[in-house]
């Protein structure tokens, strides 16, 4: 289910055409994903670094911004 949702942020991430206007909170975003992705690859390539209940819920917390983004940006294509 983390893949899963890992994966759907990356998709979004590359539809949306400028996911965040402003540099900080881009820059926040894009590290921390990469931490995420990092996090993950280790997790279940080597050894267990968290549960995967709290990696799950990583991966939601870090992907919820780009969904914020999308349904916004749709939004906006519609009106």
């Amino acid at each position: 289910m983390t893949f899963l949702i890992i994966m759907v942020g990356l998709f979004m991430l590359i539809l949306l055409e400028k996911p965040f206007e402003k540099r900080a909170s881009g820059l926040i975003f894009l590290v921390s994903y990469l931490l995420l992705i990092a996090v993950y690859v280790v997790q279940t390539t080597f050894v267990k670094i968290v549960s995967n209940g709290l990696l799950m819920m990583m991966a939601v917390i870090v992907v919820c911004p780009l969904f914020f983004r999308l349904v916004q940006s749709s939004l906006r294509k519609h009106s």
